[in-house]
């Protein structure tokens, strides 16, 4: 499962940037081929659906809806649904992928760029998950105290049972790793964070591009992607656990994203069509075994992959439209909650827990009564903190944007 910031009031996102005069500085010349469109403002509203998508998720299969009487009954069709919404960590995954590549790019034009780059998402990400981290354990340790037991019931660790190195793991957003070099077991006190470990770890490689081969960016990270796809492939068979680390595959809905920026942006127009048939070739893949797209397992690959090159290839083909699609006002509800989903992606749990916990006390019966209120509940508790949260937190630790460069989406 991934994310996704500050400084006083921000301008919306589909406003331009001013064109201002930068001084003339020593360091490395522009390089002759410049990107046509970096910026991509549909994917603020793209990134409120996935994080609905999960928040709606985690609000129904591990909140309210345990308090289902007799299961969701006449629902049971629409729950099937909401049991597989958690694909909107693939797209995030793809939606990262494209606006951490244009942030690069526009960062290897300028001088020193990876440190830039570094300090870049250091400053967007960690500090706003420090401070949910230690407002969650706080929480969690809490309610714990009262009543213990609580949260074991969604496996929600208790923070006063974790070792150092189970710190240290939440701390560095290394957790899904963390423990193939100290052992132990893994465990997180925020569950989706382990979609955050993936990210820095993507973050981390375009870094290190970005340093040791700057001038052929795209190229190297190709090759990543191709050594990707062979571990992925190989390492299991051989009996290499990559559990937890980009080697395991996720490199790959990263890639999905890359290959998006850079179709639209450098690929000859009339050759964009060839672009698209990697992600054609990945969906076929995964849809070779069509019985796997119906399982309700979390984080069924077959069906993260799926999706991932699915709306890698609608990103492709949108992309035309983006400026007319960003001014559209049926989509300024998920744009609004896309600009604070990195704070809605991190506040929303275990929040929906205890609230989906007192929904559950007060004893409805009507399985519509459940989904449909508890949903609302959930939902208006979550989107609320996060705001608040965004206003006093994320915002705060928002990157600034220099002239010339894409503008950052939030939560990257």
């Amino acid at each position: 499962m991934k994310s996704e910031v500050r400084s006083g009031m921000r301008p919306s996102l589909s406003a331009s940037l001013p064109e201002v005069p930068q001084p003339d500085c020593p360091g490395p010349k522009p390089s002759q081929a410049q990107p046509r469109a970096p910026r991509y403002d549909t994917l603020t509203a793209w990134r409120g659906v996935a994080c609905l998508f999960v928040v709606v998720f985690h609000s129904a299969c591990t909140g309210y809806g345990l308090g289902f009487p007799n299961g969701p009954g006449r629902l049971s069709g629409l729950f099937a649904v909401v049991q597989r919404l958690w694909i909107g960590v693939p797209l995030f995954f793809v939606i990262s992928g494209y606006c951490v590549t244009a942030s690069a790019d526009a960062a290897r034009q300028r001088p020193h760029p990876g440190p830039r780059f570094f300090w870049r998402r250091f400053h967007r990400i960690y500090p706003p998950y420090w401070a949910w981290l230690g407002v969650a354990g706080l929480c969690v340790w809490l309610v714990e105290h009262f009543s213990q037991g609580f949260f074991a019931r969604v496996y929600v660790p208790n923070p006063r049972a974790f070792t150092p190195w189970q710190w240290l793991g939440n701390l560095t957003l290394t957790e899904t790793w963390r423990w193939h070099l100290t052992g132990g077991v893994e465990s997180a006190l925020l569950s989706p964070s382990w979609t955050l470990c993936y990210e820095e770890q993507f973050y981390a490689l375009v870094g290190l591009v970005l340093i040791f081969a700057r001038r052929s960016f795209f190229g190297v990270l190709g090759l990543l992607t191709l050594t990707v796809l062979c571990g992925f492939l190989l390492l299991p068979e051989l009996g290499v656990s990559t559990r937890g680390l980009f080697l395991d595959g996720k490199w790959l809905m990263f890639a999905a994203g890359v290959l998006v920026y850079y179709a639209v942006n450098y690929a000859p127009k009339r050759f964009r069509v060839w672009f698209s048939l990697p992600l054609g070739v990945g969906a076929l893949c995964a849809f070779a075994a069509p019985q796997h797209l119906l399982e309700p397992r979390i984080n069924e690959p077959n069906l993260s992959y799926f999706c991932a090159f699915l709306f890698a290839l609608l990103l492709m083909a949108l992309h035309h439209w983006d400026k007319q699609l960003a001014g559209s006002r049926w989509l300024r509800p998920l744009t609004f909650c896309g600009e604070m989903c990195y704070s809605l992606y991190l506040v929303h749990w275990p929040i929906v827990l205890m609230v989906g916990w007192a929904f559950g006390q007060l004893g409805f019966q009507n399985e519509f009564l459940i989904f449909f209120l508890g949903l609302a509940c959930c939902l208006g508790v979550a989107i609320g903190l996060a705001r608040l949260f965004h206003r006093l937190i994320e915002r705060r630790f928002w990157n600034p944007t220099y002239a010339g460069a894409p503008r950052e989406l939030p939560g990257n």
